[in-house]
């Protein structure tokens, strides 16, 4: 792929358990502000885990209401007609793709539609409002959503971008578990890298899990139960910790915009960064059992797909949830994959702060990496209080830190041994 066009990141958005605009995101990552709370908008009295990134109560009718003055009224009447009927994971990827090609400047974008992709990372969005309709068609089958056959369907997701923002290029769901974003992030990438598309539009929706979700993940050992959190939240999510024993499932989304370098400075788009490559391979193994093997090969591979030397990366966005298992494994993959260099980068766990946003966080933690690469500072992963022995490598446990970031790496590694990671370069013209 040496000879391939280049590919920038030209708008961000995200609606995360610690942030929902890019400001206070980077300041609250910095601030190594925690987004964990018990649950509210889940009944959780039957669960063990009681903990969650909540935002199921998240007001996005206010979140439209302020980008009003941003839209044309015949736009905002548009998209707040089609609001009424759409579910919590809609609106979260309609409001952070609205948001994003907003910060993008393509809002009254007047190029060909054709070429222009959407495309979501995630799958099996709406269990919350699935599990809703069957037990309103347990007690009375006429009083279900009328709409309940299109809303609760996946694709009715990148449909419904598409008809907000005007796009009309290839546009469909990608599904790899907790890899989905970054899965989402590889086929965008490749629609321009091919010449198919100008622009691409990478959303990662909410995921509107439901108490069954949290049980049956609970069940497989994967989330944090501990009681000793329950009064403290906040210290529940903790990668690298000696006391890790899981992570926590939280609501997230974000947006990227992507473009071909030539298209977005023709249009004197400003420019977040350039997206170098992204890769993806599977474990040979359907069960939760992270592969060392297959992670290292993977980022092996990215390097080499970039044209980039181990040494010319200065940090990862870490997948690292808090499992025992997880956390150990991804860092033998990065000393498999660098070498002796692996202990000269900074590394960080974005879900100690806002804890696991599934589906969406490739998206919503790569957003937040950008952030951390322009300003030159890295948030610290929290609630280290004792690293655990096996840990060796510098996981800015002691707080933020000046990190000058010219190339970074986003690994995200998903259920099903599905993984994909994103080759991030500081934009230098």
């Amino acid at each position: 792929m040496g000879n391939k066009k280049r590919v920038v990141i030209t708008g961000m958005a995200t609606v995360n358990p610690i942030a929902d605009n890019l400001e206070d995101y980077y300041n609250n990552m910095i601030a190594g502000k925690s987004g964990v709370v018990k649950w509210r908008t889940i009944d959780v009295s039957k669960v063990e885990c009681k903990l969650g990134g909540d935002m199921g109560d998240y007001d996005f009718n206010a979140a439209l209401e302020r980008l009003k003055e941003k839209l044309t009224p015949e736009h905002y009447k548009k998209v707040k007609k089609l609001f009424r009927l759409m579910t919590f994971s809609n609106k979260s990827a309609v409001i952070t793709a609205l948001e994003a090609y907003l910060d993008a400047g393509l809002i009254d974008y007047k190029g060909d539609p054709y070429r222009v992709s959407a495309m979501v990372g995630g799958h099996n969005f709406n269990t919350k409002y699935v599990m809703e309709q069957i037990h309103q068609f347990d007690e009375e089958p006429e009083y279900i959503d009328p709409l309940y056959g299109i809303e609760a369907l996946d694709p009715n997701i990148p449909g419904t971008i598409c008809e907000v923002l005007g796009i009309q290029g290839p546009a469909y769901n990608l599904g790899a578990a907790c890899a989905s974003g970054n899965i989402a992030l590889r086929d965008g990438y490749r629609d321009i890298i091919t010449g198919e598309c100008d622009i691409s539009v990478i959303s990662g929706p909410m995921w509107d899990m439901n108490e069954s979700d949290v049980h049956a993940m609970g069940y497989l050992s994967a989330l944090v139960v501990d009681p000793q959190w329950l009064d403290c939240p906040e210290k529940a999510s903790r990668p690298f910790d000696v006391k890790r024993t899981g992570f926590i499932a939280s609501h997230g989304a974000a947006t990227v915009v992507i473009e071909d370098l030539d298209h977005a400075k023709a249009r004197g788009a400003k420019i977040y960064a350039e997206v170098l490559g992204v890769a993806a391979n599977a474990n040979a193994n359907h069960l939760p059992q992270p592969s060392a093997e297959a992670q290292a090969n993977l980022m092996r591979n990215l390097l080499k797909m970039g044209n980039i030397r181990p040494e010319d990366v200065d940090y990862i966005s870490c997948h690292a949830t808090g499992t025992p298992l997880g956390d150990v494994t991804e860092l033998t993959a990065i000393k498999k994959a660098f070498g002796d260099h692996a202990y000269k980068m900074k590394l960080n766990a974005p879900k100690s702060l806002m804890g696991h946003t599934c589906w969406a966080a490739p998206i919503v933690e790569l957003v937040g990496a950008v952030l951390q690469m322009n300003h030159g500072k890295l948030h610290q992963s929290i609630n280290i209080d004792e690293l655990a022995p096996e840990i060796d490598l510098d996981v800015c446990k002691d707080g933020p830190v000046d990190h000058p970031v010219k190339i970074f790496l986003k690994n995200s590694f998903g259920f099903g041994g599905l993984n994909c990671c994103a080759l991030i370069k500081k934009y230098e013209g």
